[in-house]
Formats: C-alpha cells, structure tokens, sequence
C-alpha cells in the first residue's frame, strides 16, 4: 500500500442528543443571565420590590431598607433600625406585613396620613419587643415590614402573593396589618389573603361590606361605618328632640357610585339608623357621583339647591376630598348659608392634597367665606379617654410622650387618630402572637396559632389601646367602641366635642 493509499478514518457518529443537552444548557444560562441583568436593570427596585403595572410603581415588601416615598425616609430608618436590632437579639421572632398605598395616587390617603399611621406602628412594635416600655413581654420579637400594594391598592395581586410566600417561612410572616382604605381592590386583597390564612388587622377600614357574614380571618380595630353613622344619628336625633316646636331638618348629600364601598356603606348605614332610631330626614334629592371626575359642576348645583332651603344639618356619604369640592362650590356668591355638615372619618381628606402653604391658606378663607360648620366622627382623639379608663389605666399619657419623644414631632398630629389607629393595630395582633407562643416565648408562633388567639380578644378581656377598650365579636368588628365627635376648623384643626355611641 502506499503512502497516498492512506484508509479513511472513521468519523464518530453524531451525537445529536448531546448537542441538543449543550444547545439547551447555553440557552438556559443565557436566559437566566439575561433575566437577572433585566430583572436587576429594569424591574428590580430592591431586594423584594419590584416594579409593577402600567406605571412601573416599585411594589412588594421590604424591612424598611427601601423608602417608597421621601415622606416617609425617616420613618423607614427608624423601623429598619428596630427590625435589624430583633435579628441580632439573638430571640425568637415573627414579623408582621403593614401593607399600604405608601407611594399614594390621586385618591388614597396623603403622604402624610401614611406616615403618621406608620409612625402608630412602630411605636407599638416598640412597645411589644421592650418589656420596658409596655410590660407585655419580648418574645417572640416582633419585624415591622412595610408592604407597598400601589397606588389605588391596584397592584394587590402580586403583593399578596409575595405574602403568601412568606407566610410561616423564614421570614416568619404570621399576619398582616393596616389594609389602606375600604375600595374594591383592598376588598380583593382581603379576601386573597384571607383564602390563604394570614389573619388580618385593619387600622382604618371601616365599610361594613369588607367583613361578611359567616367569613372570618379579617380583624379591625375601627368601628364600622354602620356604627359612625348610628352615632351621628343618635347625636342629631338628640338635636332633633330639642327644638321643640320648631322642626329640626336633616337631610343627605350622598355619592351614587358603588365603586367606593366607604361612601356606599356610610350612605347605607345612616339610612338604616335614621329609620331604625327614628330621626326624621327631609329628602332634597342631593347626590353626585365620585366615578364621574367632573363633580365640580355637581357640587355647585348641589350647593344651590342646600341655600334655596337651607337644612339644620347635613350628613355628606362620601369621602373628604369630595366634601373639600362641596366646601367649595358652597362659598361662592350667592350661597353662604350657615349649615352644619356631618359625616365620616375619611373627612381628613379635606385637606389631604399636594398643596402649597399659599394654597392652603387660601383654602382656609374659602371655607370660611361658605359659612360651614363641619363635625365628623373619628376613629379616634387623644382627648376621648382622659376621663373614660377606669384609675390610671389610661395608655393615653405613655404613647403621647412616645410619639413626642422617638418621633420627634408635635403631639397635635395625634388629633386626626390616624398614628393611634396604626399602633392599635399591630398592638392587638401583638397580643395574639404573644398569646401563642408559651409561656417562655420560644414556642413557635404561626399564622394559625395567631388566629386561633385573636378569635379569644373579648369579653372581659380586651386589649387596651389608646383608642379605647378592644374587644371582637364573631365576625371581627370591634364591639361596643365609642367615637370621638370633633368639629374640623378651617385651619385644619379638631375640636373634640364629645364622645358618641353607636
């Protein structure tokens, strides 16, 4: 054979199957690569905040390491501070999710609502790891984690789902408190988390349609609006029975747009007292609609027909903000007629928007060019229980010096009840919690270990709060909880006028 009669070297088969393996494992890493750079670049916010919805809103929960709102940079500090102190006590710990708009849209409470409910919050995670400060013990520590759902709560479904996760893992989450305010999305949140067993308290959500009858796992420490309308009833009724001879006419101004079940339920509430208690109403026809964004043309024809025939009193359904619109319409030429409105909680929206000093202070000159008087009841008010708890019993006196003290800020900013509503909140699950571990604190706490000792809160056994005594009936709802009346002034200050029963 010569040397140019070389044989062929055999070729290996292919290996289709490996190359197939090597093609599928280069696209995967890539893939994940890319993910990650995407991820990191474009969507992550923090680590578990991500970007979300049409507006790209930075969504989810953190410790307080991400600041969702420059309104609320100081308050963030002070809870990652707390929350990073608990991890190196070396003690048991669970943590609870405080889940809010905390980056507001055009119609959920203000920045500054958020922060003094926050700041409400913290103090209360204080109270509970510092056996010092409240005397309830210090185990298991208490996370404060703060959970943005987006602005209108609309981004609640994936924020639900990263809770849902977390639920009775290593991050210990074992219930969730705040709720933002009573719409359909924080409905469908309730129901989601509710569906998954993490027990709720809410802080501020009032409409009676979010706890529904034979549901359980939803908590609040404020009246319902059934029970601030039955007070306002009682109230007006009492006014009513004075005038003697001289009739006394109450009439209503109320939102016909069931999107908001605030304003739908304050408007069924107050009907349903009015007939059961007897109060006469004089029926004007006044109502507007809230999902229409043009109400400025409403609220002037409503003003017209209230000065055409003025009524003693009104009672406004709907939300401060559009009550800030009537107040308004109100004060123009022509109109002026001294009334006195009544209404809700939520009226702290009158003055809950983006607003310059100047503007507010033309504002203030506007109301009172229009001649109304405004009272509404309040979920709370530091002046409602100095002569209510029996003895010294009253935690009134710690918490304002606390608020004072750690907060750094004026004691005036307690009167809109909003931060006494947020530590009530986690106050009352803290108490559940402790209540479920043994008697050491080290016994594991758990989502159902929580619920199982939220459901015993009542009877002669209630927690004290700074807004009064806490206890629950069957279907969550605070029971036999009195409200502050105040009058809010045109300066933005509140008056308290009295206590008042549902």
């Amino acid at each position: 054979m010569s040397d140019d009669e070389h044989l062929p070297v055999p070729r290996p088969r292919p290996r289709w199957w490996l190359r197939a393996a090597v093609a599928l494992i280069t696209a995967g890493a890539l893939a994940v690569g890319g993910y990650w750079l995407y991820d990191s670049v474009f969507v992550r916010c923090a680590d578990g905040v991500r970007e979300q919805g049409p507006r790209g809103e930075c969504v989810g929960v953190t410790d307080g390491s991400y600041v969702f709102d420059a309104a609320l940079r100081d308050i963030s500090g002070q809870i990652l501070a707390e929350n990073r102190r608990v991890e190196k006590s070396g003690k048991p710990w669970v943590s609870v999710a405080y889940l809010q708009p905390m980056a507001p849209g055009p119609d959920d409470k203000g920045r500054d609502i958020i922060r003094r409910e926050l700041e409400g919050a913290y103090l209360a995670q204080r109270e509970l790891n510092d056996p010092r400060r409240g005397g309830r013990g210090d185990s298991p520590q208490i996370k404060l984690l703060l959970a943005n759902s987006g602005a209108g709560s609309e981004q609640w479904r994936p924020l639900v789902d990263q809770l849902k996760e977390m639920k009775d893992g290593d991050r210990h989450l074992v219930a969730v408190a705040g709720l933002g305010q009573s719409r359909q999305t924080t409905q469908d949140a309730i129901d989601a988390l509710r569906a998954a067993g993490i027990p709720m308290m809410g802080s501020t959500v009032t409409a009676d349609a979010i706890n529904r009858p034979g549901q359980t796992g939803f908590w609040r420490v404020a009246p319902p609006n059934a029970d601030q309308a039955s007070a306002v009833v009682r109230h007006l009724r009492t006014l009513q029975k004075r005038a003697g001879q001289r009739p006394y006419r109450v009439t209503t101004i109320k939102d016909r747009s069931e999107q908001d079940t605030y304003s739908a339920s304050l408007n069924r509430g107050f009907a349903a007292a009015a007939a059961r208690q007897g109060l006469k109403l004089t029926d004007m026809g006044l109502a507007y609609s809230s999902a229409d964004r043009a109400t400025a043309n409403a609220f002037s024809a409503l003003a017209d027909r209230v000065c055409t025939d003025p009524p003693d009193a009104v009672y406004f359904a709907g939300r401060g903000r559009a009550l800030r619109g009537f107040i308004e319409a109100m004060a123009a030429a022509g109109r002026r007629c001294p009334t006195s409105v009544y209404t809700g909680d939520d009226v702290v929206g009158v003055f809950d928007v983006p607003e310059s000093h100047e503007a507010r202070q033309a504002f203030q000159k506007v109301w009172e060019r229009s001649r109304l008087t405004v009272h509404h009841t309040v979920l709370a008010h530091p002046d409602q229980w100095l002569t209510t708890y029996p003895g010294d019993g009253n935690p009134l006196p710690e918490f304002r010096d606390a608020y004072r003290k750690d907060i750094h800020r004026t004691v005036g900013e307690l009167s809109d009840g909003q931060a006494i509503m947020g530590h009530d909140a986690l106050l009352t699950l803290g108490v559940a919690i402790r209540a479920g571990a043994d008697r050491q604190g080290s016994g594991p706490v758990t989502t159902s270990s929580t619920r199982q000792m939220l459901f015993l809160i009542g009877g002669s056994k209630p927690v004290y709060g700074v807004s009064g005594p806490i206890r629950f009936d069957e279907q969550g709802d605070p029971e036999g909880k009195p409200l502050a009346l105040v009058e809010l002034k045109p300066n933005g200050s509140y008056t308290f006028r009295q206590v008042v029963w549902p």
